[in-house]
């Protein structure tokens, strides 16, 4: 997900900007919404803020802007923050601080559920081992791991546009967005930049 050489300087600036991103939802949510919808509303914006996240991570070797993909590490770790902060929201507001809730969801909403959880657990080895000392120390299975932003994206994707509150204009958006990020990354690419990415993640 990241470069071996990314400065510490640029995810850190990319954090901050996330944050702020953060604040400014939450600003919004808080004019337009009160009391648990409104907790209910940041919570989804954190998680379709944690998957744009992700789609730009995914984007970024397509694109081949040396600046994108110096931001990949701090993009990472931001759709991680989003997606931790839409988990806690959804268990405060809309489960009521009780797992026991999804009981009360039909058997395939559950399963859906479950599929956003899944997502945040693969997050977090992926975000563990974004440093150089473990790109370094895990060599070229690093790059192996870090494939698992594939299957977290897709499970991100279903889990937003299937229980997503939102209406299906933001919903269909979603799918356009992630429609245009898968081609991206099966068109084919210049030999020279496909070599420059596989040197930069080794």
């Amino acid at each position: 997900m990241v470069r071996a050489n990314t400065p510490w300087l640029t995810t850190l600036a990319v954090l901050v900007a996330a944050y702020i991103v953060a604040a400014l939802l939450e600003t919004v949510t808080l004019i337009l919404f009160r009391g648990h919808l409104q907790g209910q509303r940041l919570g989804e914006y954190y998680g379709y803020a944690s998957l744009a996240c992700l789609g730009l991570v995914l984007s970024a070797p397509a694109l081949g802007r040396q600046l994108l993909l110096s931001w990949r590490r701090g993009l990472g770790l931001s759709a991680l923050g989003f997606a931790a902060a839409h988990t806690y929201l959804t268990f405060e507001h809309v489960l009521g601080g009780h797992w026991e809730a999804l009981d009360f969801l039909g058997g395939e909403e559950r399963l859906v559920a479950w599929l956003g959880v899944a997502a945040l657990g693969l997050m977090l080895p992926l975000a563990l081992t974004s440093t150089n000392g473990w790109i370094r120390r895990l060599g070229r299975h690093w790059r192996t791991l870090h494939l698992l932003v594939f299957p977290v994206a897709g499970l991100a994707l279903v889990h937003a546009v299937w229980l997503g509150a939102s209406g299906w204009p933001l919903k269909v958006l979603t799918l356009l967005a992630a429609a245009v990020v898968l081609l991206l990354r099966i068109r084919p690419r210049p030999k020279r930049l496909a070599r420059k990415e596989h040197i930069d993640a080794s």
